[in-house]
């Protein structure tokens, strides 16, 4: 085995430490999990990818943690957005609400109180379709793997990246459980957030649901993952009001927090996102999780 591979392996097994996912809460076969549990787990790592193609591997200390990431240095969000084919994300009007992705904009936004320049793409001609990558099941690793193949700008400087890729596949625990209800994983300390497909299309086809909803629950499930990957709750950025549900890991005690652990179900996400259709209102986050944010922007330099 080269020394590259070897690299890989570990700094796969490094990010599988924890991820953060967000699953259809109406099963209770998550990790043994008891009913209602959503998923947010601590993983065991686990065997790289191919290990065959391009590109240096991401290590996880690359991506800022809370305190640089919030401080004056970082003054540009990236967000890169991948996805293979047969999982490209929705696009285009939101009834009411406008341009889809102006919701994950606007809630970045917020993360950040407006403080730094934010590159995020809204259209397909913006991201780019990932023809090799192929499969239905994805580990931790694998996902590792894509991003490091494909990510273009890791996080540099004065620029924090996110790398967003959008899977025709359903994720594979680190038991080995292929999972029929997670939406999305975050994969801590890396930046990089995966979105699976058919599990959001399967979970919204179940309720019936008009255009304008599903594209908000794959919006909102987007949300909840970056939400993790910048700290919430409890995730690197303090509480500081006892609003983290540790039973559920990394979320929000809030029901009508996009960080509640319920809240990226299939059932639960209609309800959540259909008040956010009915009024307009585009802005996920919770106060209690705003405060954390604006909390943490005061204390770094």
């Amino acid at each position: 085995m080269s020394a590259r591979r070897l690299v890989l392996v570990a700094l796969a097994a490094l990010a599988a430490l924890l991820v953060c996912c967000s699953t259809d809460p109406g099963d209770a076969s998550i990790s043994g999990a008891p009913p209602g549990f959503d998923g947010a787990t601590e993983g065991d790592g686990g065997s790289s990818g191919d290990g065959g193609s391009s590109g240096d591997a991401l290590p996880p200390a690359s991506q800022p943690g809370p305190e640089v990431l919030f401080g004056s240095a970082i003054q540009r969000i990236v967000v890169e957005v991948d996805y293979a084919p047969g999982a490209a994300p929705y696009t285009g009007s939101a009834g009411r609400l406008g341009d889809v992705w102006s919701i994950a904009r606007d809630n970045l936004v917020a993360v950040f109180d407006g403080a730094k320049t934010l590159d995020l793409p809204s259209t397909l001609a913006q991201m780019e379709q990932l023809d090799d990558v192929t499969g239905t099941e994805f580990r931790v690793e694998d996902i590792v793997d894509i991003a490091r193949r494909h990510r273009g700008q890791p996080s540099s400087g004065s620029v924090a990246t996110f790398y967003v890729i959008f899977l025709d596949g359903k994720f594979v625990q680190a038991d080995g459980v292929v999972s029929a209800q997670t939406l999305g994983v975050s994969v801590a300390n890396t930046g990089i957030v995966a979105m699976f497909k058919p599990v959001i299309a399967a979970a919204i086809g179940s309720r019936g649901t008009t255009t304008t909803t599903t594209r908000f629950v794959e919006q909102s499930t987007l949300v909840h993952e970056l939400g993790h990957a910048v700290g919430l709750v409890e995730n690197g950025v303090p509480a500081t009001t006892p609003h983290h549900d540790a039973t559920h890991a990394a979320h929000c005690t809030s029901t009508t927090c996009v960080m509640y652990w319920a809240n990226e179900g299939a059932s639960a996400a209609a309800d959540f996102v259909r008040t956010y259709v009915e009024t307009g209102d585009r802005l996920l986050f919770g106060p209690e999780c705003l405060a954390d944010l604006r909390a943490i922007d005061a204390r770094t330099p």
